[in-house]
């Protein structure tokens, strides 16, 4: 519920309470009824707070923070954590998508800046996984990136997080969940100090 419909309806509770009080007090005085009762008709067009079906997709929070863990590669510092859990959702009919069409989400980093200096947005990776499985197999998450310092390209174009292969077939399922174990790899002499960066997310349709 939106604030301004939760503002409607205090609204009419505030308005509700006053005609109460004032037919209580009129029912207090001695008066001899005049005539027949006369009905008075309410009606009201409440409309459906239903989006209409689309597609769409959602994040469990907007932060994580990564964590020293003891690194795997000599002469390196390494730093992990989960992104948070990103949700597709298709609630469209099936003749409301397009024949062939599939869906994707992909991400990419920032560099990591702080007063300290800048880390590359090379040096981050991540290990996709699916949360919520599907049943159709036709919902897959992508491939690792690995940060720069282990070989790989590290997240600095958008790379696949999850993906459809067709979206009229994986529809009936509803949603799905992805998630990614993320990897910060820095240089033994990495200078102290707080570094942030941002994954920007994106869910995109192909219709062919």
């Amino acid at each position: 519920m939106n604030a301004r419909a939760t503002k409607k309806l205090v609204a009419g509770g505030a308005l509700g309470a006053m005609l109460i009080g004032t037919v209580a007090l009129a029912s207090a005085a001695s008066a001899d009824q005049v005539g027949d009762d006369s009905n008075v008709d309410v009606s009201v067009e409440i409309e459906s707070t239903v989006e209409p079906g689309n597609l769409a997709f959602s994040v469990a929070s907007s932060s994580t923070t990564l964590s020293e863990v003891d690194s795997t590669v000599p002469e390196t510092r390494e730093f992990t954590g989960t992104l948070p859990e990103v949700t597709v959702t298709d609630t469209r009919s099936a003749d409301q998508i397009a024949e062939g069409s599939f869906w994707y989400v992909l991400g990419s980093a920032s560099d990591f800046t702080g007063e300290a200096g800048t880390i590359g947005a090379e040096n981050l990776g991540w290990a996709p996984a699916l949360v919520s499985g599907s049943d159709s197999g036709l919902v897959e998450a992508g491939e690792g990136v690995d940060p720069e310092l282990e070989n790989g390209p590290g997240l600095v174009d958008q790379d696949l997080l999850v993906s459809a292969f067709d979206s009229t077939e994986v529809n009936p399922e509803g949603s799905w969940t992805a998630n990614a174990d993320l990897t910060l790899r820095t240089g033994e002499d990495v200078a102290a100090g707080a570094y942030s960066s941002t994954i920007t997310l994106s869910l995109f349709e192909d219709i062919g």
